[in-house]
């Protein structure tokens, strides 16, 4: 099994939509390689979006419904976007949607029912890549860094600006990881305010001015003192920082602050590395603001990839666990979760 091809699924704790990318991937000379990456941003009916939103709120019942409401129609997403392209994958990697994570408990719960993927898009499917992790002893996350050391390896950082932004520590010995502030969750949050989605091209934020007494209260949690592993939850990111948002400042002056926030702290992460190239995808590439105050506050040139690895860089990633996973191989490193081993995780479904 040196050539496989796989799709892979991810649902973005942003919402923005459901990322689908397929990929060949070549197995020669001890390295990965892959190539054909394609993939499509297809948004939420609006009835499964409505039931996302609250999903941490609902009863047990009305999340099991959710759970294979959200399969049933990531299947058939699946099987309409291979069918568009003519492709004929071996094997969906499919991270789910996570409506609870809570390692130092033992779970980490992601809904989009394997089985339910599986049997619709008629492909084997595998999912659950977290909760093994967890019971190792591990946070769960991030599960990004297995993809970068072998796809990505040529860069001394990767850095994922998401609805959490997070990074890879490629450039020693043992790879690192871990999350690092909350990103694209607030500054969609603030562009609401606006009437916008988001912040096209971060035109807000490159307009506003700096809020000092907002940035110093934003400091004050533990978490950014802490060293990795470290994993931040969407409930977290609500308790701490979404629900704390200044209700009469000016919303160019809330994005601009907290696009310099989100830089301040991923340079600070990296103090004491030693890097040159850095490579920055996820949805907040997008944003002019955001890149701009990270340059600034790394004080190197960043690299910016082609479309398809910014906007599918993690959908491509689980694709690629899922590979790792068919062939009984590590997808999940202990050096960046914190666990007591190396796993090969994740759940097997056939059609």
């Amino acid at each position: 099994m040196n050539e496989l091809s796989a799709v892979g699924v991810m649902s973005g704790s942003s919402l923005d939509g459901l990322d689908i990318c397929y990929c060949d991937y070549n197995y020669f000379e001890s390295k990965w390689q892959f190539q054909n990456l394609n993939g499509e941003t297809i948004p939420f009916p609006r009835d499964i979006y409505g039931l996302l939103l609250k999903a941490r709120d609902l009863s047990g019942e009305e999340l099991a419904k959710l759970d294979v409401r959200l399969g049933m129609w990531m299947g058939q997403m699946i099987r309409d976007f291979c069918r568009r392209h003519d492709y004929l994958p071996q094997i969906i990697g499919s991270h789910g949607h996570t409506v609870f994570h809570h390692p130092k408990q033992g779970y980490s719960i992601q809904i989009g029912s394997g089985q339910a993927i599986a049997s619709y898009a008629n492909i084997p499917t595998i999912n659950d890549f977290r909760s093994k992790d967890v019971l190792l002893g591990g946070a769960g996350a991030p599960l990004v860094p297995i993809g970068d050391k072998h796809l990505f390896s040529a860069y001394d950082v990767c850095i994922n600006l998401g609805g959490i932004a997070n990074l890879t520590i490629n450039c020693e010995e043992l790879p690192r990881a871990f999350d690092v502030a909350p990103c694209n969750q607030v500054l969609n949050k603030i562009a609401h305010r606006m009437g916008m989605p988001f912040d096209q091209d971060g035109k807000m934020g490159r307009s506003g001015t700096f809020l000092k007494s907002w940035y110093t209260s934003l400091e004050t949690p533990h978490f950014y003192q802490k060293k990795g592993p470290k994993s931040i939850s969407n409930e977290w990111v609500e308790q701490e920082v979404l629900s704390t948002l200044p209700a009469r400042e000016d919303p160019r002056d809330l994005a601009y602050t907290y696009c310099k926030f989100v830089g301040d702290r991923i340079a600070e992460s990296l103090l004491e590395v030693d890097f040159n190239t850095v490579l920055v995808t996820g949805g907040g590439t997008h944003n002019r603001a955001l890149l701009d105050t990270l340059e600034e506050a790394l004080g190197v040139k960043i690299v910016v990839p082609k479309a398809e690895i910014i906007n599918f860089k993690e959908a491509l990633i689980f694709s690629f666990m899922a590979v790792l996973k068919l062939r009984k191989e590590v997808n999940v490193l202990k050096s960046v979760t914190g666990a007591f081993e190396d796993s090969s995780s994740g759940v097997y479904y056939s059609p």
